[in-house]
């Protein structure tokens, strides 16, 4: 005679293991994380790993660092990096992307229990910046960058001249209210000939068209 009773029972475990096991991966991707050792700072948002992988911290952009001309505060950005990362093993987590389109890695990186993408922009040596879909910390990045600027930190305290930053790209159309403020941006940091925080996005020499 067929015992209904404990096939139900049976059925029932097996779902139930199923649906923890798929719940365990689920977790698991979603806290996904690795660990490496830095062998180089490119930069104040680069770094290579003993791998050979670079990585792009996710969520800020620091003061680039060229062969022919560096960014206002990007030699202390990077000594600020390499201080914190620099010969020692860092945990790494992703967001959504795996890579941008120069094939680095996207990574939210700590080292001991400091979280380096927050540091940097709290203490002024980054800026906030939002690239979608990598947005998990982007309210909070923009929170500290509020702050830093508030108490004048970093690069917040050397690279404005009356009040604007012109030699990095600090703003995007979303930091105004009105075309006309966008305006007086673009203009007085050179217009088109110094677009540097690409509001004139067509070329058309008027800054942030979308905004009223």
């Amino acid at each position: 005679m067929i015992n209904f009773s404990r096939i139900a029972k049976i059925s029932i475990i097996s779902v139930l293991v199923v649906v923890v096991g798929v719940v365990v991966f689920v977790c698991f991707k979603g806290s996904e994380e690795s660990v490496f050792k830095v062998t180089k700072v490119i930069d104040g948002d680069t770094i290579v790993l003993e791998n050979g992988e670079v990585v792009r911290y996710i969520g800020i952009n620091a003061p680039e660092t060229g062969e022919d001309n560096n960014d206002c505060f990007s030699q202390e950005a990077l000594n600020a990096n390499k201080e914190l990362v620099e010969g020692k093993e860092v945990k790494l987590r992703k967001d959504v992307s795996e890579k941008d389109k120069y094939g680095r890695l996207l990574r939210y990186v700590w080292v001991d229990d400091v979280f380096v993408n927050e540091y940097l922009v709290k203490e002024g040596y980054a800026l906030s910046a939002e690239y979608p879909p990598d947005v998990k910390y982007a309210e909070q990045f923009d929170d500290f960058e509020k702050q830093a600027k508030e108490e004048n930190l970093g690069l917040w305290a050397l690279c404005q001249i009356d009040g604007i930053i012109c030699s990095i790209n600090a703003y995007d159309c979303s930091d105004f209210e009105t075309q006309k403020q966008a305006q007086e941006i673009y203009e007085h940091c050179g217009g088109a000939d110094n677009d540097i925080h690409k509001l004139d996005s067509d070329n058309d020499r008027i800054a942030c068209e979308i905004l009223p």
